[in-house]
């Protein structure tokens, strides 16, 4: 945070006013900052409210965030072009949001729909290494050495896969959680293994998870998952 972002900056900056009229409605008890009168000329969060007489200057509660349910077949792109992109299923009052985490056409779950920007790079980046849970469906039976060579690292797209964590559900059905998201990942992962992913669903990214969504719903986040992602460092 700039410490020229402390409330006077933003009262003169946002209210029209002088830094002295600043000074003086700071100490009068005109200004709110998160619906509290404040006197001190303190810094000013990037999710807070600041209120001068009444009039919102700069509005905490401006960013909305999602879950959704992505199906099969829609394709994670806003471009209006194509008819099965996300921007042309989702429904106008969505159409100013961009996803969060990536799934390809034929793999289905959670994406994150949000207009807060600061938290896409805190989501995908190798450096926070934010778990992902996926349910995974194979063609082929499953072999007796699969789950320790998953954990232990699949050579895919000129790299080895970090460790990561698989539970076998039965012979043909296992849950894996991931620290990476290299390009179609779990499907390169299986091919290499001899196998074929028929079904892919993303079950929770981090502290957030489908519970008992269906396919195409959406539903805004509670503010523990809200508070999550604000907080991701």
């Amino acid at each position: 945070m700039n410490a020229r972002q402390k409330i006077v900056y933003l009262l003169v900056k946002h209210g029209k006013i002088s830094h002295k009229e600043a000074k003086l409605a700071l100490q009068s008890g005109r200004v709110l900052l998160n619906e509290s009168t404040c006197f001190e000329n303190v810094l000013v969060g990037y999710y807070d409210s600041l209120y001068l007489d009444q009039q919102c200057l700069l509005n905490g509660n401006r960013f909305l965030y999602y879950k959704f349910y992505k199906p099969v077949g829609i394709e994670c792109t806003l471009q209006s072009k194509i008819s099965q992109s996300l921007f042309n299923y989702l429904v106008p009052e969505y159409a100013d949001l961009f996803y969060v985490g990536r799934l390809d056409k034929q793999s289905e779950g959670l994406l994150i729909l949000s207009n807060d920007g600061h938290i896409y790079n805190k989501v995908i980046s190798p450096v926070h290494q934010i778990e992902k849970r996926y349910w995974v469906q194979l063609e082929k039976k499953i072999d007796v050495d699969f789950k320790e060579k998953m954990e232990n690292g699949v050579a895919i797209l000129g790299t080895l896969t970090l460790p990561c964590t698989v539970e076998i559900l039965d012979d043909f059905s296992f849950e894996i959680i991931l620290k990476q998201g290299l390009n179609r990942q779990i499907r390169r992962m299986c091919f290499a293994l001899g196998n074929y992913v028929t079904q892919l669903k993303r079950l929770s990214i981090g502290q957030i998870s489908l519970e008992n969504m269906n396919s195409g719903e959406i539903q805004v986040l509670d503010q523990t998952e809200i508070n999550w992602l604000r907080n991701l460092t």
